[in-house]
């Protein structure tokens, strides 16, 4: 009897602890808040869209300068890297056996004119003995032939004495062009152009720099017809076609230029194009055989932007969360064009009065209710002036 009222004590001391932790724990009536997300509507404005590849750089000129004659190197009088002008002397190659040559040339020439003067007299003195009878036509046809011969022997030395003073001449080593001189590939005491056309340095005009590169035939007719104006014969473009490059560790594309030629035909393996463009190098920023990009704009167009961080990617490909006009969060797939800077071009899916969640996407999902907030500093955004590019690998 007493284990049975021990137990009944034991049972409604749990009961009534239940009731009290019930108590405790009643609902507060209060139901759970949205999630908070910030939103902006798309910036509508009008872009450029460019087309963009990349491309190699090249020297307007390039010059090998290489030893014409043979001998031993005498002498170099520039510094690498300097900029030089056009008949700038560069190397001298021992002249002394050539200024010997041009000097026996020049006497064997006064000895050649004098046998020409003798050879002249001789002539006349047989015309004037043949009119008298007193030597035979056939001396006085070979008195003819030897002033023939010792006039042609004149202009043999003359010649002769054209090629010393040439052979001379190349002894001095001079820039054909105006440009930038790089190292002496051969030291002071080497003898060059003896058995070849010894290599010396190269002379490199960068003043201004050519940048090659390959454009489909898709986007040559689209450039193509882009304008009505005058068209550049070298480039069958509209004149002054503006072009811009970039180096390798440059953001933007800070140099400007032009397209000044492309190729008469179409490389039917690759379906593309070459064309080049010559952008100023004064400062001497650009070098040959330099890999850059470069963008040639198509079009001004309206497009819609939005910051690059609200697009969302899954399985079914590239989408933004919108928010409508009752707070409930819808998925919406688009048409996803290129970035600039922190924004990101949509090509389709939006309208200009939608809300984008631009923060918060990870508490939103589609059909669920938000609170949403206007993101802060969206009516400046959509006032500056922002490019588009389409990239070309």
């Amino acid at each position: 009897m007493c284990g049975l009222n021990r137990f009944l004590i034991v049972a409604l001391s749990l009961v009534t602890l239940c009731l009290l932790s019930a108590c405790e724990h009643k609902p507060s009536g209060k139901a759970a808040q949205p999630p908070t997300v910030t939103v902006a509507l798309p910036v509508s404005k009008e872009v450029t869209k460019y087309l963009e590849y990349t491309g190699t750089t090249a020297a307007l000129q390039s010059v090998q300068i290489r030893a014409r004659v043979a001998g031993f190197l005498e002498k170099i009088t520039f510094t690498p890297r300097a900029k030089v002008k056009a008949g700038e002397l560069l190397f001298v190659i021992d002249p002394r056996q050539y200024q010997a040559s041009v000097n026996q040339s020049k006497a064997q020439l006064e000895s050649q004119k004098a046998h020409s003067k003798l050879a002249q007299t001789e002539l006349q003195i047989a015309q004037s003995l043949e009119s008298k009878e007193a030597i035979s036509g056939l001396k006085l046809e070979k008195k003819g032939a030897e002033r023939d011969v010792a006039k042609a022997d004149v202009d043999l030395a003359a010649a002769n004495l054209d090629t010393a003073n040439l052979n001379l001449e190349w002894t001095q080593v001079t820039s054909p062009i105006d440009g930038r001189v790089s190292r002496n590939l051969v030291d002071v005491g080497n003898l060059v152009g003896a058995t070849e056309k010894t290599l010396l340095t190269t002379v490199v005009d960068d003043e201004s720099v050519y940048a090659y590169f390959n454009v489909s035939e898709l986007d040559l007719l689209s450039v193509r017809r882009k304008g009505t104006g005058k068209r550049d014969p070298t480039t069958d473009l509209p004149m002054n076609f503006p072009v811009f490059l970039a180096l390798a560790d440059e953001t933007g594309f800070p140099h400007e230029g032009r397209l000044d030629f492309a190729q008469t035909q179409i490389d039917p393996s690759t379906g593309t194009i070459q064309v080049r463009g010559i952008f100023p190098n004064t400062d001497g920023t650009l070098m040959a055989g330099m890999f850059v990009r470069v963008r040639v704009p198509v079009e001004k167009r309206e497009a819609l932007l939005v910051p690059d961080v609200a697009v969302q990617f899954d399985q079914g490909g590239r989408y933004l969360l919108l928010v409508d006009d009752r707070n409930v969060v819808h998925h919406k797939r688009i048409k996803m064009g290129q970035q600039v800077d922190d924004m990101r071009v949509i090509e389709e899916g939006i309208t200009a009065t939608d809300r984008v969640i631009i923060a918060g996407t990870q508490r939103a999902r589609p059909g669920s209710t938000v609170n949403p907030t206007p993101a802060p500093g969206a009516q400046q955004r959509s006032e500056s002036t922002i490019p588009v590019k389409t990239q070309h690998k």
